[in-house]
């Protein structure tokens, strides 16, 4: 029997604003710059938005280059949410 490997996880905070005007629920991550993403509800939202965050981490991890983390994260605004998301790469 072969051992596991060992699988790398990161913590994405992210912000859920209330609904858009348009109905859209918006997902910003709080501790990596540039991150955003809407949907209809905020499983969709957040899907998309942890995605990128993925991805994001995944090409610095890959690559050997630091992640450019935001510490603290962005606190959440008059009105948002925030979640904790662990994202195994």
């Amino acid at each position: 029997m072969t051992a596991p490997l060992n699988t790398p996880v990161f913590n994405c905070v992210v912000n859920v604003a209330a609904r858009t005007a348009d109905g859209l629920v918006v997902a910003t991550v709080a501790n990596l710059a540039g991150l955003v993403s809407q949907g209809v509800s905020e499983r969709e939202a957040l899907a998309a938005v942890v995605s990128q965050f993925k991805t994001t981490v995944a090409r610095c991890y890959g690559a050997g280059t630091p992640i450019p983390w935001i510490n603290p994260p962005v606190p959440p605004a008059a009105g948002e949410t925030q979640r904790l998301i662990a994202v195994h790469l």
